[in-house]
């Protein structure tokens, strides 16, 4: 068990390198996207940002916990279902690929991953947004100058029960580790297209794949549809379940969380969940 999890630490923390190329490319992307196209709600280039500090430091602090609490979901998943099929340890299990997917094409793979990860996280994105949980997801809603790079902005709890978890799910249900490797330059350019400032929504598409106008309806107040577009890539899903949002010809305009003692900066981020709300 101890050698199945260095292995996979070693392995994860290379892709974490790796993954830094990809980063300064979205981010070269976006920058020069900023130059010549922005909604016409912008409050500027991401750059310029009052939190750029912030953000930066959510985009590279954060990657590397996911991964090492995805090796913690594995094992203990692992093990428990080794522990009920009697079908030796965890490591081996690990090793050898089981689940119900595990036998399924390479593609075909991808699609389940696709569909399904898009699934539990329409899921337990809605209960992030319960009372009870909303002040961890409040985290990501406190941009108020929404663009590429608040897509990095999570509390760590949201993190963890949110897109690792369901990796770990799937993983654990079969899917192959190489699904993910490949998926990862996808998810990233999309995290960031949907939080992009820019009026887009696709057009045609606007139902088949999350647009930044889709996404940035999410990311207003309840009243102007706050409470809709779950989805993180197929907004089909939204509307199979009645929460799809997209008025045409219309604009979000307004981001952010209505608290007036929302705090500045990671470090307070951190904290925030487990003091009590401020009155008045």
């Amino acid at each position: 068990m101890l050698n199945a999890a260095l292995d996979m630490t070693t392995t994860l923390g290379q892709g974490i390198i790796k993954q830094l190329p990809l980063f300064l490319g979205v981010a070269a992307l976006f920058t020069v996207l900023g130059f010549f196209t922005r909604s016409q709600h912008s409050r500027g280039p991401w750059w310029k940002k009052p939190e750029l500090t912030t953000d930066l430091l959510y985009a590279f602090l954060l990657p590397g916990l996911s991964s090492y609490v995805k090796i913690v979901f594995l094992i203990i998943g692992a093990a428990a279902i080794t522990g009920v099929l009697g079908t030796g340890d965890a490591e081996s299990w690990l090793a050898g690929g089981h689940g119900v997917f595990a036998q399924w094409p390479f593609w075909a793979q991808v699609v389940a991953y696709l569909l399904l990860s898009d699934v539990i996280m329409y899921w337990s994105h809605r209960i992030f947004h319960n009372a009870s949980l909303w002040r961890y997801h409040a985290i990501h809603h406190s941009s108020e100058h929404l663009d590429w790079l608040s897509a990095f902005r999570f509390h760590p709890i949201n993190i963890i029960f949110h897109s690792v978890l369901a990796d770990a799910v799937l993983l654990l249900c079969g899917i192959a580790p190489d699904v993910l490797i490949m998926l990862v330059p996808f998810q990233i350019f999309m995290s960031g297209l949907v939080h992009a400032d820019v009026d887009w929504d696709f057009g045609p598409f606007r139902g088949v794949l999350a647009s930044p106008v889709f996404h940035r309806w999410h990311h207003t107040d309840v009243a102007r549809g706050g409470e809709k577009n779950f989805a993180p890539t197929f907004p089909v899903i939204d509307m199979i379940f009645g929460t799809y949002y997209m008025p045409k010809g219309v604009y979000p305009d307004h981001f952010g969380v209505d608290d007036p003692h929302f705090p500045k900066g990671i470090e307070q981020h951190l904290i925030y969940p487990l003091r009590e709300p401020a009155k008045g």
